[in-house]
This record gives C-alpha cells, structure tokens and sequence, in this order.
C-alpha cells in the first residue's frame, strides 16, 4: 500500500498541473500569445536558472558516476539504430517511418525530468537527473536531425548544414549553457553570494509549474484520430516497450536507487513536444508527430504510476 501511495503522490500533482494549464486554454484565460510567450521564457529563464541551481547545489563528488552517463548515450544511440532498421521494414513510407522512430526513441525528458524527479526523490536528490540533461539535450537534438534529413523523401535538405545549424543551436542552448557553467562552478569551487544565491533560488522555482502549465495548454486532442493506428503503435513503443527494455538493461548491469530512478524518467518520458516543431520543418509527418506526442503524453500518467509502483516494490529505488 505505501509503494501506491508513494507512486501516485510521485506522478499525479504532475498532470493535475497540466491539466490547469489545460483547462486554462480551453475556457480562454490564456491564449497562444500568452503559451508561446511563456514557453520561449520558462525555456530561456525558469528551466535554465532551475537546472544550473539544481547542478550548482548538487553534491558532484557523490553524484558524478561516468558509467550512468556513457549508458544514456549509449542507450538512446543504440536505441535510434535498432529502430532504423526494424521501422522501415514494415513502414516504407519515408515520412511515416521518420516520425515513426523519431516519437519512440526521443523522450520529453527536459520539461518532466525535472519534475517528476522532484517529487518521486525530492530535490535534494535529483542530481543524477540534472546530470543527465547535458548528456540527452545534444544527443536527442543531433540523432533527430540525422534521422529526418537521412528519411527525407524530396532530398532537399542539406544535412552537413542542419547538422552544423543544429550544432550552434546545441551550444547556445541556454540549459547546456546553464550546465556548463554550473559544473565549472562546482569545479572551481565557486559559492554565489548569499543574495544571488536566494534570487536564483526564487527563480528556479518558476521553471517546473511553469513548464507544466504550459505543456498542458498545448494539448489538442482534436486531430488525435486520423491516425490513431499509428500513433498507438509508435505510443506504446515509446512508453512501454522500449523502457521496459531499457530499464531491464539497466537493472542487470546494476544501477539502483537514484541512478536507476533518474534512468527510469530518462527512458519513461512521453515524446518530446519539440518533435512536432523539428517534423513540421524537416519535411517528416509532422502530423502523426504531433498525435503521438498527444497520446504519450496523456498515457504516460498511467504508465510512469506503474512504472514508479514495480520499481519501489521490487526495491529498485
């Protein structure tokens, strides 16, 4: 009974924030102005700020572990192989097949990761998580790029240039920045004023409800039918069978505690929102990208609830 108390009260504040966001869009408290707004802000400003604050005040020595940051890499680089190879043997439309592998291997990890973590280990134990944010952010983004443009049926897109495009993008992106300059910090052991110190903290704590409310606001469950066939499928490989298989990978190998929690919310994210804005511009279904989006998202409340309940009653974390 603990073990479903702890799972629900782990997940369920999480989409209860989303659906505010939600239902604040449908009865016009806030419009698109306000999402897209708020969206570019929470990106640039309340993520950033919370994960530099959350690295920054991060034990490194404890938490630093080599071995959980070359098996994300190796996990989501392997996972995109498998999947280009098995999709298009049953999937032959390019576009289709594109979305198909880009919705399954690419998890929202930087809008729940945080999130999530918080309220299953707490936030004085999310470092593993924060650790792995500089690891998943460029590797997700450049895989991403290498996949539409390799799928791309018109052949118009120069993938040498997106890949360079998509490489400043990554090093201006302001959480890798906010990373990198809270790592340099730890390793210089730099300490922030006491007023600094509280003004970042104050502000840290707009990036997780903010990102929530506005995830929420952009669901849209009109289209979700069209391609319902597809969409299912490409949700269920993204939240169910490729971490089941990943997590199983990760508990043989030996991780456990937080180190496995911070893996379980890597791999048990729903497909990121970002995919639908890189499918529209990469000539990839940007349809069916959105849809799943959708249909992770909303099943992944049950899911992620499940996932938390066996990993606490087999004592895992």
């Amino acid at each position: 009974m603990n073990n479903l108390i702890f799972s629900f009260n782990a997940i369920v504040p999480i989409f209860l924030v989303m659906a505010v966001g939600y239902f604040s869009k449908k009865i016009g408290l806030i419009d698109e102005k306000f999402i897209n707004t708020a969206v570019k802000f929470n990106f640039k400003v309340g993520l950033s700020t919370l994960l530099f604050y959350e690295i920054y005040s991060a034990q490194v020595g404890k938490s630093f572990n080599s071995q959980l940051l070359l098996f994300a890499f190796l996990s989501i680089v392997i996972s995109v192989v498998v999947l280009c190879i098995i999709i298009p043997i049953f999937i032959k439309d390019k576009k289709r097949a594109s979305a198909m592998i880009h919705t399954i291997y690419r998890s929202n990890f930087v809008l729940l990761g945080i999130p999530i973590g918080i309220n299953m280990l707490g936030k004085s134990n999310i470092e593993y998580v924060a650790l792995l944010l500089p690891v998943a952010i460029p590797t997700y983004n450049l895989l991403a790029v290498v996949i539409l443009a390799a799928f791309d049926e018109n052949g118009d897109i120069n993938i040498k240039e997106k890949i360079k495009f998509t490489i400043i993008g990554i090093i201006k992106n302001p959480l890798i920045i906010a990373s990198v300059i809270a790592i340099l910090m730890k390793a210089c052991s730099l300490k922030l004023p006491m007023f600094i110190d509280k003004t970042v903290s104050e502000v840290a704590s707009l990036g997780t409800p903010l990102a929530l409310i506005t995830l929420g606001a952009q669901l849209e469950f009109k289209s979700v039918v069209k391609n319902l066939r597809y969409s299912l499928i490409a949700a269920v490989g993204r939240l169910v069978i490729l971490p089941c298989l990943l997590m199983i990978i990760s508990i043989l190998i030996g991780f456990r505690g937080n180190e496995l929690a911070s893996l379980f919310i890597l791999f048990c994210a729903p497909t990121a929102v970002s995919s639908y804005i890189m499918a529209r511009e990469m000539n990839s279904d940007y349809r069916l990208t959105g849809d799943v989006v959708i249909l992770s998202t909303f099943f992944s409340m049950f899911t992620i609830f499940i996932g938390i309940y066996i990993l606490k009653f087999f004592s895992f974390i």
